[in-house]
């Protein structure tokens, strides 16, 4: 059995059978053995909300035990804890499966984990880039056909030199 912890500190059971993906079908119309050939995995890791109806599905024997319901578990489902239990859903689903499936599944999600690890840091490395902003508004004043600032061309009025007095009082 998998476990998590929210961020209220309330620790959840994460323990998936043929009731539990009953219960989770028809409260959520998630069918959660579409996680061995779907693309479920990634759904759950990248839907919070998704992941959050769900877990409160799997949970909800320990819920009503405790008097909590969809929104108290919600609201626990923030920050690291979300991560956690992903973490604990994908591994209960591993589980479950007989060995020949569990496998695949296993192989599966540490690929997905990898994708999103790897996602993460190449999106990291662009944040950390330097010329990144000078970059942004470069392509945006280009695309908004703006002059470029070192351009030789300005939008700027003519100084007051060159510019003719006109008043009453110059004549």
């Amino acid at each position: 059995m998998q476990k998590f912890i929210d961020r209220r500190g309330r620790v959840w059971i994460v323990d998936i059978d043929n009731t539990t993906l009953r219960r989770v079908k028809t409260l959520t119309d998630v069918r959660l053995l579409d996680a061995i050939d779907g693309d479920l995995i990634n759904r759950l890791a990248t839907d919070p909300l998704l992941l959050g109806d769900v877990l409160f599905a799997i949970c909800k024997p320990q819920a009503d035990q405790q008097d909590v319901d969809d929104e108290a578990f919600a609201e626990g489902l923030a920050g690291d804890a979300i991560d956690e239990a992903c973490k604990a859903v994908v591994d209960a689903l591993v589980a479950y499966f007989p060995e020949s499936r569990r496998r695949l599944l296993r192989k599966a999600a540490e690929k997905q984990r990898m994708i999103e690890t790897r996602g993460l840091e190449a999106i990291e490395r662009r944040l950390d880039d330097p010329t990144l902003v000078d970059s942004i508004v470069s392509d945006l004043e280009h695309k908004l056909g703006v002059p470029m600032s070192n351009g030789s061309s300005s939008n700027s009025p003519e100084s007051s030199e060159s510019t003719q007095d006109r008043s009453p009082s110059a004549n």
